[in-house]
């Protein structure tokens, strides 16, 4: 019995494989940018980030089992460290480019939730603008489950007056 299966061998062939992923690419990309100019005010760092995360997922495609939310905690990750690099250069945190024809990039929607530290940036995105459970959004963050909840709650008591109030 000289036959053993291959451990990396893709489950598709390699054009159906890339076939898949590019699907995937076409339907979650929109989203993945938005979500990222939103976290960064800035549509070339949000383009760089998702470009990452989808190279992520496409050296791993045929081992991802699960590639929505692999894509997303990859996304969330890429733009986090474009904040560390932006505080280690010392740069100031505030949207680099605007445009008329993008309404999530309206420039003072941008501003407002640039005010916000990362974190209750991250939250505010994910639950209102990615409508994810509170559950979902601690597991993104690797955060506590428990601290979603005061986390929104203090992003929310910081945005009040700069937008006239969230529901």
């Amino acid at each position: 019995m000289n036959a053993r299966p291959e451990i990396d061998q893709p489950s598709a062939p390699l054009h159906m494989a890339a076939e898949s992923f590019d699907a995937f690419y076409q339907q979650e990309y929109p989203g993945q940018f938005k979500r990222a100019v939103l976290l960064l005010g800035s549509q070339a760092d949000a383009a760089d980030s998702v470009a990452q995360a989808f190279t992520k997922v496409y050296e791993k495609w045929d081992r991802v089992h699960e590639p929505g939310p692999y894509l997303n905690r990859a996304v969330l990750n890429a733009c986090r460290d474009v904040g560390r690099r932006r505080r280690r250069l010392d740069v100031v945190d505030a949207p680099t480019e605007t445009s008329s024809t993008d309404s999530y990039d309206s420039g003072e929607l941008t501003r407002v939730l640039l005010s916000l530290p990362y974190k209750q940036r991250a939250v505010v995105v994910l639950k209102h603008w990615g409508g994810l459970r509170e559950q979902d959004i601690a597991d993104l963050l690797d955060i506590a489950p428990g601290s979603v909840g005061p986390t929104l709650a203090r992003a929310h008591k910081r945005l009040k007056p700069l937008l006239g109030g969230l529901r």
